[in-house]
């Protein structure tokens, strides 16, 4: 049985899935530029930032501001690690070794002494405009609602 969610973008579908590709495919090719052409490499950082900042564990009054801010107020991630990444991924288990030490060169993932994976702030500096550009993806999605 279909939620009432479901009926709708069925019935509008023609409105909303030619915006969701446009507005999606901007993104990627800004995220496509931001690392070098390597989605894959984007695809390994987002498995380990939604472990950093795992929606139900924030909270849902957090602002942009707020994530930006060094304030030492975020979660403590969800222990991860390549193989559990290559797991979720589907990415081979090597491609996400590579990818991320890839990351830690970077400065944007940081390995703890259990092995455990984290975003670094660095890389939500260092990411800001990508951020910025999803949440303008996010904005024309919502419009169309």
């Amino acid at each position: 049985m279909r939620s009432a969610p479901d009926d709708e973008l069925r019935k509008n579908f023609g409105r909303i899935w030619p915006a969701h590709v446009a507005n999606l495919t901007e993104f990627l090719i800004s995220a496509r530029l931001t690392f070098d052409g390597d989605l894959d490499l984007l695809l390994v950082l987002a498995v380990i930032g939604d472990r950093s900042f795992a929606s139900d564990r924030v909270a849902p009054s957090m602002t942009f501001d707020e994530f930006m801010s060094d304030d030492g107020t975020k979660p403590k991630p969800i222990s991860l690690n390549a193989y559990s990444i290559a797991q979720f991924s589907r990415i081979p288990r090597e491609t996400v070794r590579r990818k991320v030490q890839d990351l830690i060169d970077r400065g944007w993932v940081e390995r703890h002494s259990d092995g455990s994976l984290q975003a670094t702030r660095k890389a939500a500096v260092d990411l800001q405009a990508l951020t910025e550009a999803s949440m303008n993806y996010l904005a024309k999605m919502s419009a169309l609602f």
